[in-house]
């Protein structure tokens, strides 16, 4: 049974010897992929993949998710006692804004790559 609602209905078939099979799966697996179908999509249409390691761009992100808690737990607090001023609050949440900018573009960046 066909699913209707499928983007990619059109499916290809190929053989290859065991030799082949096996090369194939060391790409693969040196191209950090798991997925046989995306893997030849790839390949068949662009003719290479770019591993991009984006794992200190995720350590940063998290890190940077750390400091965003913690600054709004100092404002609500010091916001319940009285001791914050809106004007310094908006200026740190927009500095926090401007650092998830420069993560987000340096992400997309490397995803370019």
């Amino acid at each position: 049974m066909e699913k209707q609602n499928r983007t990619r209905n059109i499916q290809m078939l190929f053989r290859v010897t065991p030799q082949e099979n096996e090369m194939m799966h060391e790409k693969m697996r040196l191209a950090r992929m798991t997925n046989f179908q995306a893997y030849a999509r790839q390949m068949a249409t662009k003719g290479y993949i770019v591993d991009t390691d984006v794992s200190e761009l995720k350590n940063l992100a998290a890190e940077l998710q750390k400091i965003a808690v913690n600054i709004q737990q100092i404002l609500k607090c010091a916001d319940t006692m009285g001791a914050t001023y809106a004007v310094d609050a908006e200026e740190i949440r927009s500095k926090l804004d401007e650092c998830w900018d420069v993560v987000r573009q340096a992400f997309r960046d490397s995803m370019r790559n």
